[in-house]
């Protein structure tokens, strides 16, 4: 690997010269104004530097030295902003000139805003390795003198604090916990082996890992991590509530029953729950097409739902699989509405099943008595008229762009009516004394997360 130094230099020769002496680099690219690059010969006379070209490794900061100077010429060694932007753009260059190679940005000399301007570009960049040369400084002495090394500069805490500060928070409030879990990756790698400081960064992306799987709908991925960090304390805000949504969704999933994901008996309409938050958080992020598919499926799931768990009263334990509706286990007053249905749906033949779309689970919810299905019937053209915003968009049917104002206009017509169904639920279990509480929103503050 090729070793590139890049040096701010001053009128302090020593350190420099002791800072290239020490770490032998490939390389050498002096940051520097225009009254001190005449002293770079002095550098090479006391040091050797291979492969060294003025007109390559010498970047020289604008001076107005003279008033008669013209108006485009700019004291850049007084601008920040200009050396932070010079110093980030030659690290490109050098990565370019050299794939591969090793930066190492050593701020020992130059006037402040050199040293300032560098160190920081090294930072942000977050690949270029941050040195200091000194030594333990004289009483008396604001300089180094005598003796110097270059060391390594630790920027873990920098880091550390600008993902705590600026990164993570609005990452969370998005609800983007990919990008929030490859942001926490990349500060870990400053963080020192066994410290205090990585086992928290490392936490901090397991729980990322699982918020994300769980926004993905990967469930059991999201159980296991959750899981695997053995903390009690996730157990009511995340596990419990996450095996409660596995426990709804195993009540369709037959893929899922069959492997025993871990779960937990709630009152059967979690996973309906789970995707109202989803789309919630769809639409945090202006992503309204896919918060008002969320809701259709939401829409269509409890239907399903309330079928399979909600009416065996009255057409047996199993309940009814939409996708396969059992017309014999129907109660007598309905079946003959039912039974032609079917033959209309089969071209006259006498079908002992049928297979029913979301208006028709709603229908046999109402058939059924279920107070659900009752306030379909009364709200059916309100929610009817609403799926059109659905229908009419690039996923389902048309190409209509969905926006705020089609999303809350959407939303407002379905959550209410899911909500109800929910607290329905809810309320049945209360009265046998099981307490359930509402799914809530995944955290949007890191001091939730990590609390």
């Amino acid at each position: 690997m090729t070793d590139v130094l890049i040096v701010t230099l001053g009128t302090s020769l020593q350190p420099i010269i002791n800072c290239i002496r020490s770490l032998g680099p490939d390389r050498v690219v002096f940051l520097c104004s225009m009254e001190t690059m005449t002293l770079i010969h002095t550098v090479r006379e006391e040091v050797h530097i291979p492969d060294f070209s003025e007109t390559r490794d010498v970047v020289v900061l604008q001076q107005r030295q003279r008033s008669s100077d013209s108006q485009e010429v700019c004291n850049e060694i007084d601008q920040l902003d200009r050396v932070y932007i010079r110093a980030l753009n030659l690290f490109t260059e050098l990565r370019e000139q050299i794939p591969g190679c090793r930066l190492i940005a050593d701020y020992t000399g130059g006037t402040k805003t050199m040293t300032i301007g560098l160190a920081m570009a090294a930072i942000d960049d977050g690949a270029v390795n941050v040195h200091l040369t000194g030594n333990d400084r004289f009483k008396g002495h604001t300089a180094v003198i005598g003796y110097s090394a270059p060391f390594a500069v630790s920027t873990a805490a920098i880091h550390a604090r600008r993902l705590q500060d600026r990164e993570l928070p609005a990452l969370l409030k998005r609800h983007d916990y990919a990008a929030a879990r490859q942001a926490v990756r990349r500060v870990q790698g400053y963080a020192e082996p066994d410290s205090g400081r990585l086992r928290g960064l490392r936490r901090l992306e397991a729980l990322l890992v699982a918020l994300d799987a769980w926004d993905c709908f990967d469930h059991r991925k999201a159980h296991d991590v959750l899981a695997q960090l053995e903390d009690r304390r996730l157990d009511q805000p995340l596990l419990f509530p996450l095996k409660r949504v596995i426990g709804s969704r195993l009540l369709l999933d037959r893929a899922a029953n069959e492997q025993q994901w871990p779960k937990m008996k709630g009152h059967g309409l979690e996973a309906v729950e789970d995707l109202l938050r989803n789309a919630e958080r769809r639409a945090t992020q202006e992503r309204y097409d896919d918060a008002v598919g969320r809701l259709y499926r939401a829409l269509e799931l409890t239907a399903q739902l309330l079928l399979k768990v909600a009416v065996t009263e009255k057409v047996g334990p199993e309940g009814i699989d939409t996708g396969r509706v059992n017309l014999n286990c129907l109660p007598d007053s309905i079946q003959l509405h039912w039974r032609e249905l079917a033959a209309t749906k089969a071209a006259g033949g006498q079908a002992q099943t049928i297979r029913i779309g979301l208006s028709d689970s709603y229908d046999l919810l109402a058939d059924l008595d279920h107070p659900t299905g009752l306030e379909w019937k009364e709200q059916r053209k309100t929610i009817v008229s609403a799926l059109e915003t659905r229908n009419q968009s690039l996923f389902a049917h048309g190409f209509a762009p969905i926006g705020f104002a089609q999303w809350r206009s959407f939303s407002e017509k379905v959550i209410g009516f899911l909500g109800s169904a929910i607290s329905r639920q809810r309320e049945q279990k209360l009265l046998l004394g099981k307490v359930l509480p509402a799914l809530h929103q995944f955290p949007t503050r890191l001091s939730d997360l990590i609390a």
